[in-house]
């Protein structure tokens, strides 16, 4: 039981792993500025967040293999623009064992079942250096562009540089900071097809698959997630199943007043994940 619990945590660490990677930083290249461009008409709504959409729910199917172990999990993706991205994976597909929420302030990974957390605060000193944000986490989640270290990617167009390649269209910020990141769109810029983000030793790469419309906005139902370091290599194929734009009137965010704060090198010693 431990082992599975071990390994269904892990899959909330896909997005957790590389935050942790670069605690020892100390400095960074500071963005330069760059000359004033157009904007890139055509990226606009690959930027922009639909207002008719600020809500989306669905349950989620993680295949998850890490380090060499397989396995299948179950959960639930709740988002709310701009407020939160709660990530949950549950126990028999009942009871809710570990969550991962994204705040703008900061990131929780919550381990239900023995009342500890772990937070992650993006004005940090490392953190900030790095442009990881509420920002980035969101748009990968919802599938949008984004800059690292901005808040509102939509608003700076123009700092994108876009390329050719084969049938897609590779998207990159003038501007990157230690967090680095390329986006592939479609030809016809409808939706970005794969992210690839690099953040010192720690290489990822999102792929996303078979778009549907839901309620009129364009989402990926099939995301594909790899992480890699010297120490840690996992994937997840996460498919998500009755998507919802509806918003239920669920609590944003976790209360964790009867749970206790740890580091992250604490939380997965008790778990058996880093040995």
């Amino acid at each position: 039981m431990k082992a599975k619990y071990t390994h269904t945590l892990a899959a909330l660490l896909l997005l957790t792993l590389t935050l942790a990677g670069c605690r020892s930083t100390r400095n960074a290249e500071r963005p330069s500025a760059s000359a004033k461009k157009p904007q890139n008409e055509q990226l606009i709504p690959l930027a922009k967040y639909s207002k008719e959409t600020p809500f989306m729910s669905a349950k989620t199917v993680i295949t998850l293999n890490y380090n060499g172990h397989a396995m299948t999990v179950k959960g639930r993706l709740r988002m709310r623009h701009n407020e939160v991205v709660q990530m949950s994976l549950t126990a028999l597909g009942l009871v809710e064992i570990a969550m991962a929420e994204f705040t703008p302030k900061g990131a929780y990974l919550i381990d239900r079942i023995n009342k500890r957390y772990v937070y992650f605060d993006y004005s940090s000193g490392w953190m900030n250096l790095a442009g990881v944000n509420f920002s980035a986490v969101q748009g990968l989640f919802w599938n949008r562009l984004f800059m690292p270290g901005e808040k509102e990617a939509w608003r700076h167009t123009a700092d994108f540089s876009i390329s050719d390649a084969d049938s897609q269209h590779l998207v990159v910020p003038d501007r990157q900071r230690l967090l680095q990141c390329e986006f592939y769109t479609d030809a016809d810029y409808r939706q970005v097809e794969q992210t690839n983000l690099s953040l010192k030793q720690y290489a990822a790469t999102w792929r996303y698959d078979h778009f549907e419309t839901i309620d009129g906005y364009t989402y990926p139902i099939t995301h594909d997630v790899s992480v890699s370091s010297q120490a840690h290599n996992i994937g997840a194929h996460i498919e998500l199943n009755t998507v919802s734009t509806i918003d239920t009137g669920w609590q944003s965010t976790t209360d964790l007043s009867r749970y206790k704060r740890v580091e992250l090198e604490e939380l997965m010693s008790i778990l058996d994940v880093i040995r």
